[in-house]
């Protein structure tokens, strides 16, 4: 008589799927999957000190969480210019004793019941929109009490993920104009007014703070802070300040470089192991083309560079085009490069092999390259 399936592994605290961050594209696909499964769940993303959730009811996303400041009600409120800072601080000092923020600002007739709506909604949107451009960190998907997580309004998840992918590929473009993240930010001294998003980014620029440290500072969000900073560039409000001498990338075997490099490589290999006589399906979409399609700095790192016949790539002229090449953040384009020929790769084998063994050889080769 045949025996029923084990019930799915849960922890104490309700978790019945966790993992690390690896690429940009997982949470897209974990939104995709609760969406169309129609679970009832929470789906909690950490990524260092942040920790945000989006919580499904039968699909359906009904709220989110943040505990960033910028991600408040009153904050969101007071970037969208729907309230005073003054009304806001003094609305703020009601909260609490079963009060909510909105409560307060709709007794004092601060906000409309069709604005309340609106912000709520928008607030779970903008919440979910940063989850989606998170590309490291670890995640929980897990049960909740839906009692303890009151609806207020609900959020088309197919809408969220279609907005999602478009800020995603944009705010990448805008991204790509930006200097370096590392590189320290100045104003021009142009005579302009600078006020409301602007001056969140404008007021940070002091000659110190780099273009990461600003971005993640203003308290905008990813994509707002990406847009903001780019428009202030291009009007020549502020500006890149001049490089520091760069630090010389030691791409030598025996280094840090090289071992990233041999990971990858162990990687690659055993992927074409388990792909066997086969193993030509992933070598005939590399060619010159293919680094250059991902991003301009990742072919000039891997100009030169072909897969071997195991699938490994050549690391002298890797280490060659590290110590050559005119790019910014070269450890951080070189893993970037690897990880696109890995997913390649992935991507060619589930065309020859059963979906079961790929599976299982992805959890494989990712776990090679997790802390590379």
């Amino acid at each position: 008589m045949p025996t029923a399936p084990p019930a799915p592994s849960r922890r104490p605290d309700g978790v019945f799927m966790w993992g690390d961050i690896i690429d940009g594209e997982l949470l897209i696909d974990l939104v995709g999957f609760l969406n169309q499964c129609r679970r009832t769940a929470a789906l909690t993303v950490v990524d260092g000190t942040v920790r945000k959730s989006i919580f499904f009811r039968e699909g359906h996303i009904v709220a989110a969480s943040s505990n960033l400041p910028e991600d408040r009600f009153g904050d969101v409120m007071y970037r969208r210019g729907l309230i005073e800072r003054a009304d806001l601080d003094a609305a703020l000092a009601e909260v609490g004793q079963g009060k909510r923020i909105g409560n307060v600002l709709l007794s004092r007739g601060l906000i409309s019941g069709s604005d309340l709506w609106k912000v709520i909604k928008y607030q779970i949107e903008e919440v979910v929109f940063s989850v989606l451009l998170v590309e490291r960190g670890q995640f929980t998907v897990a049960d909740y009490d839906p009692a303890q997580v009151p609806t207020r309004t609900t959020v088309e998840a197919q809408h969220v993920l279609l907005e999602g992918l478009r800020r995603k590929d944009e705010m990448m473009q805008v991204r790509a104009e930006l200097p370096p993240l590392d590189r320290r930010l100045v104003r021009t001294g142009t005579a302009r007014a600078v006020g409301g998003v602007e001056a969140a980014v404008y007021d940070l620029v002091d000659g110190e703070l780099t273009v990461g440290q600003v971005l993640r500072a203003c308290g905008l969000g990813a994509f707002s802070a990406t847009h903001v900073t780019h428009r202030l560039l291009k009007a020549g409000i502020i500006q890149a300040a001049a490089p520091t001498a760069p630090i010389p990338v030691e791409a030598t075997p025996g280094t840090p470089v090289a071992a990233i490099i041999d990971g990858f490589n162990e990687a690659y290999a055993r992927v074409h192991a388990t792909v066997g006589d086969r193993a030509d399906a992933l070598r005939a979409g590399i060619d010159a083309d293919f680094f250059a399609e991902v991003d301009p700095r990742v072919a000039a790192l891997f100009q030169g560079v072909a897969p071997d016949a195991d699938g490994r790539l050549p690391a002298d002229p890797l280490f060659l085009n590290l110590r050559v090449a005119d790019v910014p953040d070269k450890v951080q384009v070189l893993r970037r490069g690897l990880q696109e020929y890995l997913r390649f790769l992935l991507f060619a084998a589930r065309e020859v092999l059963p979906y079961e063994r790929v599976e299982g050889l992805a959890g494989d080769v990712l776990a090679l390259v997790r802390e590379l």
